[in-house]
């Protein structure tokens, strides 16, 4: 749907209609934290900051599972 037709749409609403249209956009928009539809890609690009030295080790609690 092209934004012009969203438009057309939004003008044939009342006032009242119209601004839940926009409380909605803007639910829609924090949602996505405000990012656009394109997905950012290695997030990790800059990295590792930290990683615990037991990270692959089997915690305590889980051992009678093992």
């Amino acid at each position: 749907m092209a934004y012009a037709e969203i438009i057309e749409e939004v003008k044939g609403l009342s006032e009242n209609r119209a601004a839940e249209v926009l409380d909605f956009i803007k639910f829609l928009k924090s949602c996505d934290g405000g990012r656009t539809a394109e997905r950012k890609s290695n997030l990790l690009a800059g990295g590792l900051v930290f990683m615990a030295d037991d990270f692959d080790d089997t915690p305590d609690c889980f051992e009678e599972y093992m």
